[in-house]
């Protein structure tokens, strides 16, 4: 079975690709094409017709080129290690271009309270499905599995600064205890207490942070569903200037209509959301501004 990867609009050259005897002799998927944004949920059917198919095939034409969707399925199939394929639909010959490119990742910051044991424990849980499901490392531009504990993977506020300034996005892994249970450092504890002794009022590391935050380049990720009246109540406290940088990230991913929550209440992890977020990712790194970006852009959308 071949995937087909399309956009909307191009129904002519989808119907000549069908009409074709497609690589190896396979029989045709033909996923709908999506009208949704990426930060509408993604159903999980995407992903999983991509592994269970054998090959990829996208429509290389102007219209399917530009398709934020077709990038990403492709990509997608790339990094899962499908044969792809594009179908050139160019008279008088209309042909299959084997395409060897690699995946790319887009360049990922993680935040996460790293004093809750329960976020640490799921966020490795999240870590290991989204390997195991896409290949992706959630830094992203690791194309291997990291093998180390949570500390590592926590970005530091000159790392954070360091991947926007070169196209990156930020993961931020949120939670009511993360909010409401007093650890309000998101940064390794024993660098935490160190500060603590040189500062008369420390104010920790999470004002820092939130302050390099940039919410169009940050995907906001709930490991449970926000308890918005305890965390709004908790937010109040906050009442020096400092803090206003995270409150307002806080209030911003309270709002969002959309949210991603990581984790149903019985504990299982939602695929959809995963994807979701994986496809949010992939997206803030191609409308970023930054110097790799538009490498980035081209490298994920342009199959010439």
């Amino acid at each position: 079975m071949c995937f087909i990867s399309h956009s909307y609009g191009d129904e002519a050259a989808l119907a000549a690709c069908l009409r074709k005897v497609l690589p190896g002799r396979m029989r045709a998927f033909v996923f709908p094409a999506i009208a949704a944004s990426p930060r509408d949920p993604v159903s999980d059917k995407l992903i999983a017709a991509i592994s269970d198919c054998e090959s990829f095939l996208y429509l290389d034409t102007p219209r399917s080129r530009s398709s934020f969707w077709v990038g990403f399925e492709r990509n997608i199939a790339a990094r899962l290690g499908k044969p792809v394929y594009a179908f050139r639909p160019m008279r008088p010959f209309f042909k299959f271009v084997r395409d060897r490119r690699p995946a790319v990742d887009p360049v990922v910051a993680v935040l996460f309270n790293l004093c809750v044991t329960a976020d640490v424990e799921r966020l490795q849980i999240v870590r290991d499905k989204v390997w195991d499901r896409y290949r992706f490392e959630i830094r992203g531009d690791k194309w291997r599995r990291i093998d180390n504990d949570a500390r590592q993977m926590l970005d530091s506020t000159d790392g954070l600064r360091g991947k926007y300034d070169i196209g990156g996005v930020t993961l931020l892994f949120l939670s009511n205890a993360s909010i409401t249970g007093g650890f309000h450092d998101y940064a390794d504890p024993y660098t935490f207490r160190r500060a603590q002794k040189d500062m008369e009022t420390p104010i920790g590391h999470t004002a820092e942070k939130f302050a390099v935050i940039e919410q169009k380049r940050t995907v906001f990720v709930w490991l449970e569903t926000p308890d918005v009246g305890a965390i709004e109540k908790s937010l109040v406290r906050f009442a020096d200037s400092s803090w206003q940088p995270y409150v307002g990230v806080i209030r911003h991913a309270l709002a969002e209509d959309r949210k991603l929550v990581a984790f149903q209440p019985d504990g299982t992890i939602d695929l959809s959301h995963l994807d979701t977020m994986l496809a949010r990712c992939f997206a803030a790194a191609i409308d970023s501004d930054a110097r790799l970006a538009s490498e980035f852009r081209q490298a994920l959308i342009d199959a010439k």
